[in-house]
């Protein structure tokens, strides 16, 4: 090899430990190994003679960390020894002396093994590449830490071969070493993670091969002619990043990469005067700049593309549970009412006949009808509930709200002349909504208002109305025993009661059912202490004519 080869870190491409690498027999993974080795290793070289100032851009190395990372160490033996035979191989090629090729060993095996171990102590090989963060670590560890480790070992070994000062040794084989990685490493742990399926998928897309048409073309392009040619180089990348499967963004990485250099070797694009050695440390982090940016964008979309398919899977999840949950709710409801009918009316029956009874059975009957009275009632709120969230809203017709308000008085007649209620409206308009909806959510609010009053008192309901913008606001005051604000913030859900059901019979549905009504209008409905005592509810409906679609329960 020449004196700037390697690259080197994994990020496995798999989210479980079995990995598509993992899965291969050793020997057809080994042999595998070696060629590909050798061929990236010849590339390598190719880029690295050519008379240009950059020449030690190494992506063979990354090849071999993919495969350590995702083996266990007891292969490591046999891959490094076939990954040795292919440096031997690539630097014969090139009619290079034995002794000088064999020296490249130890820093490449050395790096290699560096940069795979630390990915697995990391456990990077079992949660893939597709996150930025995941990827950026992957980096850090393989395109700078293991290089360092590789450098170091090269001073020992190449330096005395090669004439050349120690610290320009080191700094030319680090700079080579992590553009290769960077370059190669994405791509490779993606590879050995899935295996040859995303770069078969990425084939058969049109797309994919125009934008590497481009890539290559503007590279060339803003190399040959355009200045702060990096810029230029990044663009395809970053189209790439958003365009196409994560595959495709690290493959379009790895032929900027190499077009970037071979334009440097062949003096196509100029290297900037330097007036020390250790200044072209600047070419290297400027491709570093142009290949970076549209990786980690490629691995976070990619991530965010999972998450939503995850959230997506979940969420159909969840409404089977609820949809399976409603018609449990629903067939539950109805199939109770007929024997909850018959207990009805036979007791009905019974009470007809409770002068024959002693006063104990006629107290028993009278707590027997009572249960089922409230049974009754709570089997009501609960299937007009699981209907609402069940089905969509039918189509919005304009309500006169005073008209929905005198059908809720008509259905709680009885209740409000036991109570001996006062109840005095104000005009109260007219909204777009569903006649049905409206009237059972003023008949709940007014039999809330009716219910919760101390002992011995009359309830006293007030309903007015007003426009505020677009909304039309329903408000329905009463003087009861009011409700504190950690009330208020459990008050509109199901099931949740703030006074035992000794001392104020209901379901606790019927706010839940007022709140769902509301949101299928669009709405919104607020509780807040009333001026002299009690409670006033704030009901926001909006007031237009164009809430003629159906909205869902949420």
């Amino acid at each position: 090899m020449t004196a700037t080869h390697p690259p080197a870190p994994p990020t496995p491409g798999t989210r479980t430990p079995e990995a598509w690498l993992a899965r291969l027999p050793l020997t057809p993974l080994a042999v595998g190994l070696a060629l590909a080795y050798a061929l990236a290793a010849v590339l390598s070289l190719q880029l690295s003679r050519q008379p240009g100032s950059v020449a030690s851009v190494w992506y063979a190395n990354a090849l071999a960390v993919a495969a350590l990372a995702h083996r266990p160490h007891r292969d490591w033996p046999s891959l490094l020894a076939a990954t040795t035979l292919a440096i031997t191989a690539a630097n014969a090629l090139w009619g290079d002396p034995l002794l000088p090729a064999l020296a490249f060993t130890p820093a490449n095996l050395a790096e290699i093994s560096v940069a795979a171990a630390a990915l697995r102590h990391a456990g990077l090989q079992r949660t893939g590449i597709d996150s930025a963060p995941t990827l950026g670590k992957a980096l850090l560890l393989a395109a700078l830490a293991a290089p360092l480790a590789g450098a170091a070992v090269a001073m020992l070994t190449v330096g005395p071969l090669m004439g050349q000062s120690l610290g320009a040794l080191g700094l030319q084989w680090l700079e080579g070493a992590s553009i290769g990685a960077l370059s190669t490493l994405p791509l490779a742990l993606l590879l050995a993670g899935e295996g040859p399926a995303p770069l078969r998928q990425l084939a058969g897309q049109v797309l994919a091969w125009a934008l590497l048409c481009a890539a290559i073309g503007i590279t060339l392009l803003a190399a040959g002619w355009l200045p702060y040619p990096m810029v230029y180089a990044t663009l395809p990348l970053i189209a790439a990043a958003v365009m196409l499967p994560l595959a495709g963004a690290y493959v379009l990485t790895l032929a900027v990469s190499v077009t970037l250099v071979a334009a440097l070797g062949s003096g196509l694009l100029p290297a900037p005067p330097l007036s020390a050695a250790w200044q072209q440390v600047f070419i290297y982090i400027a491709i570093a700049a142009a290949l970076l940016p549209g990786q980690l964008l490629a691995a976070t979309l990619q991530a965010l593309r999972r998450s939503q398919q995850r959230l997506a899977q979940h969420t159909e999840a969840l409404k089977r549970a609820n949809d399976g949950l409603e018609q449990f709710v629903r067939f539950s409801a109805h199939d109770l009412r007929e024997p909850l009918n018959t207990i009805a009316g036979f007791g009905g029956l019974l009470s007809d006949e409770a002068t024959a009874l002693d006063p104990t059975a006629r107290q028993h009957l009278a707590l027997m009808l009572r249960g089922t009275e409230r049974m009754r009632t709570l089997l009501d709120d609960m299937l007009a509930y699981a209907q609402l969230r069940q089905h969509e809203a039918p189509t919005m017709t304009r309500v006169d709200l005073d008209r929905a308000l005198q059908a809720a008085r008509d259905a709680l007649a009885q209740q409000i002349e036991k109570s001996g209620a006062r109840i005095t409206t104000a005009p109260l308009g007219g909204v777009t909504g569903h006649p049905a909806m409206l009237q059972l959510l003023l008949q709940n609010l007014l039999s809330n208002a009716l219910k919760f009053v101390e002992a011995g008192k009359a309830p006293d309901v007030a309903f007015s109305a007003f426009d505020d913008g677009p909304d039309r606001v329903l408000q329905v005051r009463d003087h009861g025993i009011g409700i504190s604000a950690e009330g208020a913030a459990r008050l509109f859900k199901p099931f949740q009661r703030l006074h035992t059901r000794r001392r104020y019979e209901g379901s606790g549905l019927g706010l839940a059912l007022v709140r769902s009504i509301v949101d299928v209008h669009g709405g919104s409905i607020s509780v807040a202490p009333a001026e002299g005592g009690g409670s006033c509810f704030t009901v926001r409906l909006p007031n237009g004519r164009g809430l003629d679609a159906p909205r869902r329960v949420d």
